[in-house]
């Protein structure tokens, strides 16, 4: 069984864990993948003009 200090102790491990790996940042700009025509990224999600 867990000491009431180590479950503090876990808990707070766990927070700052999650808290730091949300920490993203997103570019402004990305580069399309080698040989890709199209050179609009980022783009829609399924791309309507190829969507049935």
């Amino acid at each position: 069984m867990r000491t009431h200090k180590q479950k503090i102790t876990l808990a707070l491990f766990a927070i700052a864990t999650l808290g730091l790996s949300a920490c993203g940042i997103k570019p402004s700009h990305v580069d399309p993948p080698a040989g890709a025509e199209d050179v609009t990224f980022p783009r829609t999600y399924p791309d309507p003009s190829t969507d049935p």
